[in-house]
């Protein structure tokens, strides 16, 4: 890990404290790809002193396609075409009976060259499921909270990753799954995620698998503080608008992100999601 100035340290320290969470440690592959490569030098070129982020989101129901066959090299390459520097990855297996005992986070950093971040939901089948953080940049730090509410059918959480940019700045990528019970336990846990993620400093990304849509209820308070990467009065969506959309990339309203293109990637049989892309620029 890079050696930080003493107020970077103790803003990380306070940022780790607010999510309550342990720190993990993240693997890294043991290079990039050609493709990875070229994806990061595109990104990465930034003579006006900002940088361009390709953000994606996507739910990989474990590596299973709706052609019910599990194949997680397919997955990885599904990720690859659309050359993102940072992933948030939902329904990842570690471990389990299910997906050969893959371990799932280790193969998709392999494969597209990237470092990874894994943070546990729930035991399954004799090992673990969960969400991931994917990042061609350094991982500084990561944690990992269970949302409530407590006795859920399924344990939901939130992955929170702090990533060094080239130019130095740290940024914080939140990666979430929620409940599908009810539109109430969801409202519980997007409030959570407020009261965790909205008092850092860090200019800060929320991605994941709502599993509400907006203007319900439970995305009321998410609304009401983060800005919709896909919002249509960007004019910057390059795909048909979606109103069941569920799956989401947010930055807090006074964070100094800006969308040059959004769009809902169409990959049919590899998921039962699509990714959701978005390209940011920070200054």
């Amino acid at each position: 890990m890079n050696t930080l100035p003493p107020a970077r340290k103790n803003l990380l320290r306070a940022a780790a404290a607010a999510l309550c969470a342990l720190l993990a440690g993240c693997a890294s592959g043991p290079g990039k790809t050609a493709l990875a490569q070229q994806a990061a030098a595109d990104s990465l070129a930034a003579s006006s002193g900002k940088t361009t982020l390709r953000v994606l989101s996507y739910n990989i129901h474990h590596g299973e396609g709706t052609d019910k066959r599990y194949d997680i090299a397919r997955t990885a390459d599904t990720i690859a075409q659309y050359n993102p520097d940072i992933v948030a990855v939902q329904e990842v297996d570690r471990g389990t009976t299910r997906t050969e005992g893959d371990d799932q986070p280790a193969l998709l950093a392999k494969r597209l060259g990237m470092k990874h971040v894994f943070g546990k939901c729930i035991p399954y089948r004799g090992g673990e499921y969960g969400i991931l953080i994917l990042s061609r940049f350094p991982i500084e730090r990561s944690g990992m909270v269970l949302l409530p509410p407590p006795g859920q059918k399924e344990q939901r959480g939130l992955l929170a990753a702090d990533l060094k940019l080239p130019s130095g700045k740290i940024i914080r990528l939140a990666c979430v799954h929620l409940s599908t019970v009810s539109d109430g336990e969801r409202a519980i846990q997007t409030g959570k995620i407020n009261d965790l993620l909205l008092p850092d400093k860090s200019p800060t990304l929320l991605a994941g698998d709502f599993n509400a849509r907006i203007g319900s209820n439970a995305m009321a308070g998410i609304e009401g503080a983060w800005t919709n990467s896909a919002d249509s009065s960007f004019g910057k969506n390059t795909t048909p608008y979606r109103a069941n959309a569920i799956d989401f990339i947010f930055f807090r309203k006074n964070d100094p992100f800006r969308v040059v293109e959004t769009r809902t990637c169409q990959v049919p049989i590899v998921s039962d999601h699509n990714p959701v892309l978005s390209v940011l620029e920070i200054e």
